[in-house]
């Protein structure tokens, strides 16, 4: 092809993709790269162009997700964050359940910790390395995606909350040292009632989350992504508002407040059996005077019996 003719085909690509431009606003279209070749996401319903779309390849060749050593990576990491986690986790339940001396009412938040963290495990984990990494559209069909999108939410509120009812676990024992301790039964109501919260919050997700095609190559395609469709902006504004406050500021709050309150007390007062030394010298300083002062009284009188008898002549002289 010479190269007149070269130039003379872009100029006429460009030429379309400007009355396109001019006929659309901003939000009705987006250009993109895919294989050398230029396509348009058309956000419009009836629309009757043709576009040449590659439906065997979503990424482009520029694009750093296609790079060789870039998914390398991400595969390496992916599957030590799945075997690692899914197996610590599933170590620590087993040692618990396994073990009646384990059976702690602290242990017990540890293994709920851990259910959690297998939950996001087998939920998050594969779901997003194989949708969002690798074939860029969700394969796993309509039920599964606001099953995952739930579990997702739900792990994460579950172990968020978690974690706050071991600092005040910890924060009553350090604080109340001779008060009861919290007994097995009140740990595993204050478990459901986690997991309860949990599930009531995420219920908007489960709601909302559907198979969507938000762009024309999904649909010239056939293919879905996994998304929120919310009825009113709103919602999802007041909603992502609300999510933040529970899932991370309130549970932010009540670990900063206890474990600081934690370490005044363990670094600012001394552990109980541990020496004092102002105590310790006036103590010691008490005991030499209940030595010292007897004493010092028998050798006052040792001395003044001695000068009376060397005043006074002995009767046998």
């Amino acid at each position: 092809m010479l190269l007149s003719d070269s130039c003379a085909d872009h100029d006429g690509k460009q030429n379309t993709l400007n009355t396109m431009k001019s006929n659309y606003s901003v939000k009705d279209y987006a250009v993109g790269i895919i294989d050398g070749s230029e396509y348009v996401d058309v956000f419009w319903n009836n629309s009757n162009l043709e576009h040449p779309i590659a439906c065997d390849e979503f990424l482009s060749e520029d694009s750093v997700l296609s790079s060789t050593s870039f998914q390398t990576s991400i595969y390496f990491l992916y599957s030590m964050i799945f075997v690692v986690a899914l197996l610590g986790n599933g170590l620590v339940c087993y040692v618990v359940y396994s073990s009646p001396r384990m059976q702690t009412v602290t242990n017990y938040f540890i293994v709920n910790l851990a259910v959690g963290d297998i939950l996001m495990t087998i939920f998050c984990v594969p779901t997003t390395f194989v949708s969002i990494l690798i074939l860029q559209y969700w394969p796993f069909g309509e039920k599964l995606c606001p099953t995952v999108n739930y579990s997702q939410a739900v792990s994460v509120l579950v172990s968020a909350y978690t974690l706050v009812a071991i600092s005040i676990d910890r924060y009553i024992a350090i604080m109340w040292p001779l008060k009861p301790r919290m007994s097995k039964k009140q740990a595993t109501l204050l478990i459901g009632g986690v997991w309860l919260l949990a599930l009531l919050v995420s219920l908007p997700i489960a709601v909302v989350s559907r198979l969507g095609q938000p762009a024309e190559r999904y649909r010239k395609c056939n293919q879905y992504i996994c998304q929120e469709k919310w009825p009113l902006k709103e919602h999802r504004y007041y909603y992502t508002i609300a999510l933040l406050v529970l899932q991370y500021l309130v549970p932010l709050m009540v670990l900063v407040f206890t474990y600081t309150s934690i370490a005044i007390i363990v670094w600012g007062k001394r552990p109980p059996g541990e020496a004092e030394n102002t105590r310790d010298q006036r103590m010691a300083r008490s005991k030499r005077k209940c030595l010292v002062k007897p004493l010092k009284k028998y050798t006052e009188r040792k001395m003044v019996k001695k000068s009376f008898a060397d005043i006074v002549p002995s009767t046998d002289q």
